[in-house]
C-alpha cells in the first residue's frame, strides 16, 4: 500500500493530498477550488483543495478537520 501524504498550508489556506510520493505533475482545475494532480500518463496522483478552511484567519488555526474512510 502506498503512503498518502496530506499537508496543510496556513498561508495559502490549501490542503494538499498525494496518493504517492509528491513529484512533478500536471494540474487540472475541475471547479469548486479543487485541482487534480496527474502524472505524465494521465493517472490521478493527488489533489489540492483551495480555501480549505472558511475561518477569517486560517493562520491562527491549531488543528484542521479531516475525515478518513478506508474501504
Amino acid at each position: 500500500m502506498e503512503t498518502i501524504t496530506i499537508t496543510y498550508d496556513k498561508v495559502g489556506n490549501t490542503l494538499d493530498v498525494w496518493f504517492s510520493a509528491p513529484k512533478p505533475c500536471l494540474n487540472e482545475e475541475i471547479g469548486g477550488g479543487i485541482i487534480i494532480k496527474k502524472d505524465a500518463s494521465g493517472d490521478i496522483i493527488g489533489f489540492e483543495k483551495l480555501n480549505y478552511l472558511k475561518e477569517d484567519n486560517p493562520q491562527e488555526v491549531c488543528s484542521i478537520p479531516l475525515e478518513v474512510a478506508i474501504v
